[in-house]
C-alpha cells in the first residue's frame, strides 16, 4: 500500500515536473519570438532602415554642368515635365506631357482662378469653422469663430499653400461641391481637357488630375490676373492673430512665407506654385520673364528636387539662342486640340527623360519635394527580404517550432500521454 502511495506520488511529481518544464518551454519561446521579432523589425536590412553601403540608390536629380546655349536640357526625374514660351505654348523640352497624374497643390491656381470671380471683393470676411481646422496637410492656422478677409485667405492658399483657407475659400463660394464645379467648368473653359478637380486643396483624390500640359494652359491664365499675381509675388505676409472661442485667450499675428521660393530667388522669377503629397510626388509650376519672355516650366511626379529641376528648366531654356520647338501648347483663350501626341514623347536630346517608376518617400506636406528612396539588394529582389535579415528570419522560425514542442508535451500531458 505504501509502495502504491509512493509511486503514485512519484507520478504526480513526474507530471508536475513535465508540466513546468512545457510552461517554461512555452514562455522563453514566446520571449525568444518577441525579442527576435523587434530584431526583425529594427534590422537595417528593412524598409525601416537606411539603405547600406554598396545598395544601388534610386535615380537624384541632380543640375546639369552646363545649362548654356546648345546643351542638352535638364532631366528631372519623375513622371512628367516640360518647359516652352509662355506666351506662344512653344514647348522646348518635355517628357510625356498628356500623362495624367496627381496635382497635389499646383490645383490651388485652379481653385484661385475659379473662385476669384465669385469672390471678387477682396474685403469680403469669412469666419472659420471647424471643418477648416481639421483638414489635413499643410495649414496657415485659421480659428473657428475667427473672421478672415478673402483677400488673406487668397494669399494664405497660394503663398503659404494652406489647406483650411483653401477650404474657407470653398465654402464662402457656395460649398466644396460648387467650387469644385467652377473649377472644372474653368479647366474646360481654358481647354484643359485631361484635368479634373475633386477638391479645392489639392489633397489626393483618386478623381483629381492634371498633365503638364494642362499645366502651362493654366499658368498662362493665372499670369493675365493681375489680382492673383499680386498675390502670388507677394514673398512675406502679416497673418492676423485672433481669438481662442473656446479659451477666449488672444493670440499674436504671424508672418508667413512665400513657399514656391522662385519669386525674390530667381532672376525675372514671377512664382506661380509649388506642391508635394506622398501618392503624387512633386508638382511644380514655375514662370519667369526675362527681356519681355515668359518661360514657364511645368512638372508632374517628380521624385526629388522638383524646385531645382523647374528653375534649371527656366536658366536652360532662357540660354538657347534659338531653341526648337517639338510641338505647340495651345495657350489662351481661342483653345484648341493639341498637336501630335507622340511630340510629348520626346528623345533625349529633346529632353525627354526614361521614365522611373520608383515611388519616392515623403510626408505629405508641401515642399515641392520628396525624399531619396534606396532599391533593394539583388537577394532582396529574388527571395523579398535582405541579406540581413535572413539570420532573424530563421531564429524566428526555429523559435516558434519550439513553442509548438512545448504546445504539443502541455497538451499530452494534459491527456496523460507523457511516457512513465
Amino acid at each position: 500500500m505504501l509502495s502504491t502511495r509512493s509511486s503514485s506520488a512519484s507520478l504526480t511529481t513526474t507530471a508536475s515536473h513535465s508540466f513546468g518544464v512545457g510552461v517554461r518551454l512555452i514562455v522563453s519561446a514566446i520571449l525568444a519570438l518577441l525579442l527576435i521579432g523587434a530584431q526583425l523589425f529594427l534590422s537595417p536590412g528593412t524598409s525601416h532602415g537606411v539603405g547600406q553601403p554598396g545598395e544601388k540608390q534610386e535615380k537624384v536629380y541632380e543640375s546639369p554642368a552646363d545649362l548654356g546655349d546648345g546643351a542638352k536640357p535638364p532631366q528631372p526625374v519623375g513622371t512628367s515635365w516640360l518647359v516652352g514660351d509662355l506666351d506662344t505654348g512653344e514647348v522646348q523640352a518635355a517628357h510625356d506631357i498628356d500623362k495624367k497624374h496627381a496635382p497635389a497643390s499646383t490645383i490651388k491656381l485652379l481653385t484661385a482662378l475659379a473662385l476669384v470671380d465669385v469672390l471678387d471683393d477682396p474685403k469680403q470676411k469669412v469666419e472659420a469653422e471647424f471643418e477648416d481646422m481639421e483638414i489635413d496637410g499643410t495649414k496657415v492656422g485659421l480659428m473657428q469663430k475667427n473672421e478672415y478677409t478673402v483677400d488673406l485667405l487668397f494669399h494664405a492658399m497660394l503663398m503659404s499653400s494652406a489647406n483650411d483657407a483653401a477650404n474657407a475659400l470653398g465654402r464662402a463660394a457656395g460649398g466644396q461641391e460648387k467650387a469644385v464645379a467652377l473649377m472644372n467648368e474653368k479647366a474646360e473653359e481654358l481647354g484643359m481637357t485631361n484635368t479634373h478637380a475633386a477638391n479645392t486643396s489639392g489633397l489626393d483624390d483618386a478623381n483629381q488630375h492634371m498633365t503638364a500640359s494642362d499645366m502651362m494652359k493654366l499658368a498662362w491664365a493665372v499670369c493675365e490676373n493681375d489680382y492673383l499675381m499680386d498675390v502670388i509675388s507677394t514673398e512675406t505676409y502679416k497673418f492676423p492673430g485672433g481669438k481662442n472661442p473656446d479659451t477666449k485667450e488672444e493670440f499674436k499675428g504671424y508672418e508667413i512665407q512665400n513657399h514656391t521660393k522662385i519669386v525674390g530667388q530667381v532672376d525675372g522669377g514671377l512664382g506661380l506654385k509649388n506642391g508635394f503629397t506622398r501618392e503624387a510626388k512633386g508638382a511644380y509650376i514655375a514662370v519667369a520673364e526675362r527681356d519681355g519672355r515668359r518661360v514657364v516650366s511645368t512638372m508632374l511626379g517628380i521624385d526629388n528636387n522638383s524646385r531645382q529641376a523647374a528653375v534649371d528648366l527656366l536658366e536652360w531654356d532662357f540660354a538657347q539662342k534659338d531653341p526648337k520647338s517639338l510641338q505647340t501648347v495651345p495657350v489662351g483663350q481661342a483653345v484648341t486640340p493639341s498637336g501630335d501626341p507622340s511630340a510629348s514623347e520626346s528623345g533625349s536630346d529633346a529632353g525627354g527623360a526614361d521614365a522611373d517608376d520608383n515611388a519616392a518617400i515623403g510626408a505629405q506636406v508641401e515642399s515641392g519635394d520628396g525624399a531619396v528612396a534606396s532599391d533593394s539588394t539583388t537577394s532582396s529582389k529574388t527571395l523579398g527580404v535582405s541579406d540581413e535579415t535572413l539570420l532573424p528570419i530563421g531564429m524566428l522560425l526555429v523559435a516558434a517550432a519550439l513553442l509548438l514542442t512545448a504546445l504539443i508535451i502541455l497538451v499530452r500531458l494534459r491527456r496523460g500521454k507523457i511516457p512513465r
